[in-house]
């Protein structure tokens, strides 16, 4: 005789199929999830135990709604495989974690058509505060954004008056900064090569470099740039064609340090020594420049600060709503600034 096999119900478990298994009331169950301090222990491990045996998962939408309260931030990164990104969004969410926060990511891959649809995606989830890294967003965006009243902190994009907070980051004093200690190492003839140059920080860097090489009374006119992203292949095209235009060049910036390192593979292939026959630095570099032979010159930029920075600041914000506190008006728009200095390697 053939077995009769059972249907596997696919349907959700419901918060009153996990009260019918435990032999409670629904309002027991959820005062359980809310607030677990009001039910007894014997109570609490009971119905604990029919969430877990039933595969119960709790509508957070519904309990957002009743409570008028979202523990969820959303996060928008232009990238997840860039290092500033992944360790920017890493020590964020290490801090919102220690404060019952859930981080809700959103990724618009350097496309800033899509930077207003995904924000409006993100924030479907009643999020409590959005945090935008990294972005050059469009007029339409801050529209869109201007009207929602959730805290929106703005860390290294363009410095708008819609959002609570800016967290800037001075590329282009950075890139004024290293430039000016190439040059005073000797060096007259130096270029720069730069990705990603529709993003407002790259720009900014091109532009620093600009004007310390103009302060010296130095020709700018050496510079490769693509709106791509930055990888090695780039830096040893770029420094071929750099080395074909002007084969007097010493010294080179470099806006990522995927670039600089392409660069520096292209050098040993040619058997140019580094730094006797060209210097190489760069911008955004990390503690892999202190392990390249010869070490790398760069400007480390410390993501997980600003990360953690960003945390802190959101959490104190939030914490303020909770209590009902009025908004003084010079908490509104406050602009934190980072300032780097080169690290020379040795």
């Amino acid at each position: 005789m053939e077995k009769t096999r059972k249907r596997r119900n696919t349907g959700r478990v419901t918060l009153q199929d996990v009260a019918k298994y435990a032999g409670v009331g629904s309002m027991t169950v959820s005062r359980t999830l809310r607030t677990p301090s009001m039910v007894s222990d014997k109570l609490r491990e009971k119905i604990e135990q029919a969430i877990q045996e039933l595969g119960y998962i709790p509508n957070g939408a519904a309990g957002v709604l009743a409570s008028g309260q979202s523990n969820i931030i959303a996060v928008l990164v232009p990238s997840l495989t860039d290092k500033a990104c992944a360790t920017f969004i890493q020590s964020l969410q290490q801090v919102l974690n220690k404060h019952f926060f859930q981080v809700l990511l959103g990724c618009h891959e350097y496309n800033r058509n899509k930077e207003a649809e995904i924000i409006m995606t993100l924030l479907q989830s009643n999020a409590a505060a959005l945090v935008i890294f990294g972005s050059q967003l469009t007029d339409k965006t801050y529209n869109n954004i201007s009207h929602i009243n959730i805290p929106i902190i703005n860390v290294a994009g363009a410095h708008q008056q819609q959002t609570t907070i800016n967290i800037e980051m001075n590329s282009s004093e950075a890139a004024y900064t290293l430039t000016e200690h190439m040059l005073s190492k000797g060096r007259k003839y130096i270029g720069y090569i730069g990705a990603q140059m529709d993003n407002r920080l790259q720009n900014q860097q091109i532009n620093g470099w600009n004007k310390a090489m103009l302060h010296h009374y130095q020709n700018a006119d050496q510079s490769i740039t693509t709106s791509d992203v930055a990888n090695m292949q780039f830096g040893r095209q770029a420094i071929t064609e750099m080395l074909l235009r002007q084969p007097e060049l010493e010294g080179v910036i470099c806006s990522h340090e995927i670039i600089a390192l392409g660069v520096m593979f292209e050098c040993q292939r040619r058997l140019l020594k580094i730094p006797t026959d060209l210097a190489v630095a760069c911008l955004e570099g990390s503690d892999n420049c202190d392990h390249t032979q010869p070490t790398l010159t760069s400007i480390r930029i410390d993501y997980p600060k600003i990360g953690r920075d960003t945390g802190k600041l959101l959490v104190k914000l939030l914490n303020k709503q909770d209590r009902n506190e009025p908004e003084c008006q010079n908490d509104q728009h406050n602009l934190f600034s980072y300032r780097f200095e080169p690290r020379q390697s040795s």
